[in-house]
């Protein structure tokens, strides 16, 4: 069946926030076998939002439309998916009793909240307070769902089950990589069709696509035996949940000292629940004061090679290790930009530090880009340095 995502919010269309909801409904409609046809954005007015469902409605089967459903004056979606299909929307008295309980204050705007179209069915949220619901048309359905991402996440598989496609059908395999950039990967891959690349801060995620499961597992197959040890993980799983499984498995603890990254790696890390089994500190030693007196770093190596630089970062990381007593640390220090460069040390330019106690090693790298992205590229780095020691092992 073809879908339509259709994605509400001015601050999308104006630049202001980066739009990942579609990302969301997209990946998970394809793994059920539904084929996307489009995905519109549009900013917070009724006219364009109803315009909006109705060309979705007129190019697809089922049409999900996010946010607006809250209880603010610009949450407008119900209106204009009520002027699109033309059926009233109506209270929900189950749900307007659950927001007079747990409301402290409980007026319009919180009533609103309670709002689905007639004859509609509705779906619960279970981690806010605005309803979704599902309003089929003959034909055609229209899905109305909440833009708060924990909302979405946890709303739209109730949804799809409701729908009849509970089961993920495997016609969408997503490989995430890192170490390759995506014109090397693109190389590598061109001969298989039903490939498509998303280069991120974290690497470049690799979807392969086919209607047919055979052919699908065919590519995975000669994907997987391709790209080898670049592939970190398969399926929406993040570096920090590999590593900490690495970890949490071998019984081994980790720790951290970071300049750059401004404590990124160790933040990603405990991201994970149950990583107080393995994570035992962060440092951030953002100046080189705390360079100097909490991890040892000698002050003359500082001066006289600068703080970025590949003796410091092993310093780092042997003092974070020596304080904590923990099996592996890691370090950064760079120039995350968009100022600090030097004739010498580029903008990006980074030193990364890993040890186990035994041996100790320095990485240098120089990662382009806006200052919050070369960060999480660091980050990524460094976890990585930590998983291809397991597995090269």
């Amino acid at each position: 069946m073809r879908v339509f995502i259709v994605i509400t919010g001015s601050e999308f269309v104006e630049g202001v926030k980066p739009e990942k909801n579609s990302l969301f409904v997209s990946r998970e409609c394809l793994e059920r076998g539904l084929d996307v046809v489009g995905i519109l954005i549009v900013g917070d007015e009724l006219y364009r939002i109803e315009q909006a469902v109705r060309f979705a409605l007129d190019k697809s089967d089922i049409v999900f439309v996010t946010g607006g459903l809250g209880p603010t004056s610009d949450d407008i979606t119900r209106e204009a998916i009520q002027e699109a299909i033309g059926v009233q929307f109506i209270y929900d008295k189950e749900w307007l009793e659950k927001l007079k309980k747990e409301s402290k204050t409980f007026n319009e705007q919180v009533k609103k909240l309670a709002k689905i179209p007639y004859g509609s069915a509705k779906i619960e949220n279970p981690v806010g307070k605005a309803l979704g619901f599902i309003k089929v048309l003959e034909d055609k359905a229209v899905v109305g769902l909440p833009g708060v991402p924990s909302e979405l996440k946890s709303m739209l598989p109730i949804a799809l089950e409701k729908l009849g496609f509970r089961e993920k059908k495997g016609r969408v395999h997503i490989f995430r990589t890192f170490g390759l950039s995506e014109v090397e990967i693109d190389n590598i891959l061109s001969d298989i069709e039903g490939v498509h690349l998303n280069p991120t801060p974290k690497g470049v995620d690799v979807f392969v696509k086919d209607r047919e499961r055979l052919f699908l597992e065919n590519k995975v197959n000669v994907i997987r035996e391709r790209l080898g040890n670049y592939i970190y993980a398969e399926g929406n799983v993040e570096m920090e949940e590999v590593v900490g499984k690495l970890l949490k498995e071998s019984g081994k603890t980790i720790s951290t000292a970071e300049s750059s990254t401004g404590g990124l790696i160790v933040s990603r890390l405990v991201n994970v629940p149950g990583s107080s089994a393995y994570v035992m500190a962060g440092i951030v030693s953002y100046s080189n004061e705390a360079k100097i007196n909490i991890l040892g770093v000698n002050k003359e190596d500082i001066e006289r090679f600068g703080a970025v630089s590949e003796t410091v970062a092993k310093q780092m990381v042997e003092g974070v290790r020596r304080i904590t007593g923990t099996d592996f640390s890691l370090s950064d220090t760079g120039i995350a930009g968009p100022t600090g460069a030097t004739p010498e040390k580029p903008l990006g330019l980074h030193y990364i530090g890993f040890t186990d106690g035994q041996k100790t090693e320095v990485h240098r790298v120089v990662f382009k880009g806006e200052r919050n992205d070369v960060r999480m590229r660091v980050s990524q780095y460094a976890l990585n340095l930590l998983r291809l020691y397991f597995i090269e092992r």
